[in-house]
């Protein structure tokens, strides 16, 4: 697979590489630890000052030689080793022997296991494991090592259960407080990808999509494909056209490929407010999707009173056709009024659609935001 995806990573910061199997996160991960020895293999790998590899310049470290400290999603410990020993080999071997040692048993303590410093992997549970392979990474890329460094976590928490993954969540944010390392953690998982890192780049067939902060990306996704790879549910066609200074209208198209009628029931057009940008044309075919986040459900009453009041919302009548409860959240789909066949997805608070009364079949009025609605050209 050609690989062409290219990200930074600052001291003390942790970017999430999300994309599907395939993408090319984990061979990513491995050229920067020098692992991938594909032929051809082309780019630049530079962590601090120091260049790792630059096939222009034939500069190509051996993994050895680059201070990786490297979490599998297997743990990947020495099951003849203790706990101790497994962290302790990633030391450098020109270290003094005692200083090795209280390094050693400061991070066991850190992460909470100290009394397991001379059990065998195979008398350890996966969470506990997980904090050893944990371990031996930050030991590798200590501060106390000659060269920068580099922690690159690969799907690291998705074996465990989620009890221990919550705890591992935790001991994870409580240690990038005290390193400054960079940090490169690959997952499949979205909510994971949001709650840790500082910024997401999304990859696809080895190829970088689109980065920034992850409430960014994943409610203004670059295209259509981020949109369906970061997993916006609202994601529909429409025509945009300019209107006053600031300001645009967006023409909801229905039918799969925006080619079928975009009248209501009336006759007229459903047009949606919308923020402009300048980035589009006017008179334009686009694609948009909806952060379901900031959607409002309402009882029809109060949506008239906010008739004329709110510029900058849309207000429709949809018909509740759907409503699964979740727990604390529901899954509904919601019918507007003026597009048969159109659906909104929405997960909302379970206690809320009870405190509405809320039943499928009845009419509610939504409120969508104009800055709740991402536009993208149509490609």
């Amino acid at each position: 697979m050609r690989l062409a995806a290219q990200f930074d990573c600052a001291p003390g910061e942790l970017i999430a590489l999300v994309g599907p199997s395939g993408s090319g996160k984990t061979s990513l991960l491995r050229a920067v630890a020098g692992l991938l020895q594909a032929p051809g293999l082309s780019g630049r790998v530079q962590v601090g000052e120091q260049c790792w590899f630059d096939s222009a310049k034939r500069v190509n470290l051996s993994p050895q030689q680059r201070r990786v400290g490297l979490v599998f999603q297997s743990y990947a410990l020495f099951p003849h080793l203790t706990a101790m020993k497994n962290i302790a080999i990633a030391a450098d071997p020109s270290r003094a022997e005692g200083e090795i040692l209280d390094e050693t048993q400061a991070l066991m303590a850190r992460l909470g296991l100290g009394d397991l410093a001379h059990r065998l992997p195979a008398q350890l549970s996966g969470g506990q494991q997980q904090r050893v392979a944990l371990a031996r990474a930050l030991m590798r890329v200590s501060a106390r090592q000659a060269a920068p460094g580099v922690l690159l976590l690969d799907e690291p928490f998705s074996a465990v259960d989620a009890p221990t993954r919550q705890t591992l969540y935790h001991e994870l944010a409580t240690l990038r407080q005290g390193v400054s390392t960079p940090m490169v953690l690959v997952t499949h998982d979205l909510s994971e990808a949001r709650r840790l890192a500082d910024r997401v780049v999304i990859m696809d067939a080895g190829e970088t999509l689109q980065s920034g902060p992850p409430g960014q990306v994943f409610s203004s996704p670059r295209n259509a494909r981020v949109a369906e790879l970061v997993g916006i549910q609202n994601h529909f066609r429409g025509w945009f056209s300019k209107d006053e200074q600031g300001w645009g209208r967006l023409q909801w198209q229905t039918g799969e490929k925006g080619g079928g009628a975009s009248e209501g029931l009336d006759g007229s057009p459903l047009i949606l407010r919308v923020i402009d940008k300048n980035k589009l044309g006017d008179a334009v075919s686009v694609t948009w999707v909806v952060a379901g986040e900031q959607v409002d459900i309402l009882p029809l009453s109060h949506l008239e009173e906010l008739r004329g009041k709110e510029r900058d919302s849309n207000l429709l009548v949809c018909q509740l056709t759907e409503m699964l409860s979740l727990g604390e959240t529901s899954l509904c789909k919601l019918e507007p009024e003026l597009l048969p066949g159109e659906r909104l997805t929405l997960n909302l608070s379970t206690a809320m659609l009870r405190g509405l009364g809320a039943t499928t079949g009845a009419r509610y009025g939504v409120r969508i935001p104009a800055t709740g609605i991402h536009i993208m050209p149509l490609r």
